[in-house]
């Protein structure tokens, strides 16, 4: 099944956008091994962290790439340059696609649903993986 899919079925089984973006990485791209942890930790984000905030599909990807690509060590600055670098081309595109990374703003100004930006979401964290 299509990374894409997998997160779409995801959502449609009831986890909210930014677990879905990233439980369907997890699998795809073995982020780590906890997989309970990191979708308990990444529940407040759905929503925009319930707020309407920073769409929950962003801050999974967030997650995601800096599972795969970031460092436990606080002192490995050349890393944290590398996965900030990745982050904002994340972002960069994002924007490009959708208009926002403001959940409210995306819906309600945009109508853009939860399943569009879940989508451009794996499909943009695959591309980036692939290409590095």
């Amino acid at each position: 099944m299509k990374l894409e899919n997998k997160a779409l079925n995801y959502y449609e089984n009831g986890f909210n956008c930014a677990q879905s973006v990233l439980k369907a990485c997890n699998e795809h791209l073995k982020l780590t091994d906890n997989e309970e942890d990191l979708i308990k930790a990444s529940m407040g984000l759905g929503t925009g962290m319930f707020l309407g905030e920073t769409c929950g599909a962003v801050t999974g990807a967030i997650m995601a790439l800096s599972l795969k690509l970031g460092s436990s060590e606080a002192s490995d600055r050349e890393n944290m340059r590398k996965v900030f670098k990745q982050i904002k081309i994340f972002e960069t595109d994002f924007k490009e696609k959708n208009c926002s990374m403001n959940c409210k703003e995306l819906k309600t100004v945009h109508k853009i649903d939860c399943k569009k930006v879940i989508q451009d979401s794996v499909m943009q964290i695959e591309k980036q993986i692939e290409e590095l």
